[in-house]
């Protein structure tokens, strides 16, 4: 079974985050994402050079940053800077924007925008003059070939992604056709550029948890669920194969979400309780999680495997980590060898 697994983690402190990428690498992780969402979470580049100085082989770099709280030439000194620490481990993972613009009052990047910063942030990295919103820029110190990956959710961003990115982190869940229409549109946007989806390192953005009983892990992600199901209703105009009996309560979800308590861990959150309340933990566990006993977990890969799915980023933000690393690490991901 050709699965390859990564991790996601929102930064506190800078020790306990290098302890994390080092049990994360140890643990056989391909690869680390750090939260950007200064609100809320520590600095990000501050968190990634923790994460690198205290590991030799695992890749690491933001997942994901944003086009506003972050101009393109600060995003392009970061990452240069950290690939000057450690060559060939760095990654640019980069969004339209989340909690880090709606904790300060600014909306998302809109999708024209959003791709003008793809082009120039990667023009800057390779030493490039570019322009960027009418004006000229350059980095005068360095240059050279980073991966930019775009997260992404609705086709157009999938598209725009197939177009210009080395790779994808797909947040929109799993489900034979969700994985399908995903792919497509990933397809047409590599298409419309002259490549095609194997030019693209596709990742799968999932929660995770294993425990003795389904339930006891499914506890510990109920705010991650809610962080998909707020995502899931803002932008609900697109195909998201969402049956009609869950919008309303999805919608209810989305209006009592808080952003303050952005994928923070606990039972007793606002976000958590939001799900408990909704009756949709089924349907968002099976759409968003690979969670429950060693062997529940490993059955259900085999399941998304079927589906297409090879590469599975889990978004590891409750209190446990170094704990759920190495029980995973242990009793899925060996067996799966």
């Amino acid at each position: 079974m050709a699965l390859t697994f990564a991790v996601s983690f929102a930064p506190n402190h800078p020790k306990e985050v290098a302890e994390w990428c080092r049990v994360a690498e140890d643990c056989g992780f391909e690869r680390v994402g750090l939260v950007d969402s200064q609100a809320i979470y520590r600095e990000l580049y501050v968190s990634c050079t923790a994460g690198l100085q205290a590991s030799k082989t695992v890749k690491l770099g933001p997942r994901v940053t944003n086009a506003l709280t972050r101009h393109p030439s600060v995003t392009a000194a970061g990452l240069l800077t950290m690939a000057e620490l450690a060559p060939g481990r760095i990654f640019a993972g980069v969004g339209t924007g989340d909690s880090a613009l709606i904790n300060i009052g600014l909306r998302p990047v809109k999708l024209g925008p959003f791709g003008e910063f793809v082009k120039c942030l990667r023009g800057l990295m390779r030493g490039e003059r570019v322009s960027y919103q009418g004006s000229e820029l350059q980095l005068t110190w360095s240059g050279m070939e980073i991966p930019i990956y775009v997260a992404a959710h609705g086709p157009k961003t999938l598209e725009l992604a197939g177009q210009c990115a080395d790779g994808v982190i797909y947040g929109d869940g799993v489900g034979t056709e969700v994985v399908k229409d995903a792919l497509a549109a990933i397809a047409s946007g590599a298409a419309a550029a002259g490549r095609s989806l194997e030019d693209l390192d596709i990742w799968w953005g999932l929660c995770g948890n294993v425990a003795d009983t389904k339930q006891e892990a499914l506890s510990r992600i109920k705010m991650l669920l809610a962080a998909k199901a707020n995502q899931l209703a803002r932008f609900s105009e697109q195909n998201k194969h969402v049956p009609s009996e869950f919008r309303e309560v999805l919608n209810r979800i989305h209006k009592g979400y808080s952003y303050r308590e952005h994928q923070k861990p606990g039972e007793s959150t606002t976000n958590a309780r939001l799900v408990s309340e909704s009756g949709l933990e089924g349907y968002l566990a099976d759409r968003y999680a690979i969670v429950g006993t060693p062997e529940e977990c490993l059955a259900r890969l085999h399941e998304l495997e079927e589906m297409g799915v090879r590469k599975i980023w889990l978004n590891v933000h409750f209190e446990d980590k170094v704990g759920f690393m190495k029980r995973w690490s242990r009793e899925v991901m060996a067996k799966l060898k």
